[in-house]
């Protein structure tokens, strides 16, 4: 990894990060930010920029198709569950993991689609 990809794996992390942020924000409706709460969602973010590209080009590997994408999905409503929810004030937990991880997920491929684009960088297939 020669330190252009190092850079770009640091602002996908970054985005990806803001991206999780705003969607926890609005499942939670509070727009605030502590300490614990933005390194809680930096680790949600190097989970999510390293196990889906991870899961989906393995799953691609043993010819499962988007099984690996499905996998790294629960996976990451698991991590948002554990490590992100805590800090949020929702009454449903799980519901909640699911709807920030499908908010951020959405976020994350549209993001990815317009660097494509406009760009020429796809931001999930840096390995």
């Amino acid at each position: 990894m020669d330190l252009g990809q190092l850079l770009l794996l640091l602002v996908t992390i970054l985005l990806v990060a803001l991206l999780f942020y705003i969607s926890g924000a609005m499942v939670g409706q509070e727009w605030s930010i502590s300490g614990s709460y933005a390194l809680r969602v930096l680790i949600v973010s190097v989970i999510a920029v390293v196990v889906i590209p991870l899961f989906k080009d393995a799953a691609s590997g043993f010819d499962l198709g988007d099984l690996g994408l499905l996998f790294a999905f629960v996976l990451l409503v698991i991590a948002v569950r554990f490590i992100m929810i805590e800090e949020l004030t929702v009454s449903d937990e799980w519901l909640a993991a699911i709807v920030v991880s499908l908010i951020g997920v959405v976020l994350i491929y549209m993001v990815d689609a317009v660097a494509r684009h406009l760009v020429h960088v796809r931001l999930l297939s840096l390995f």
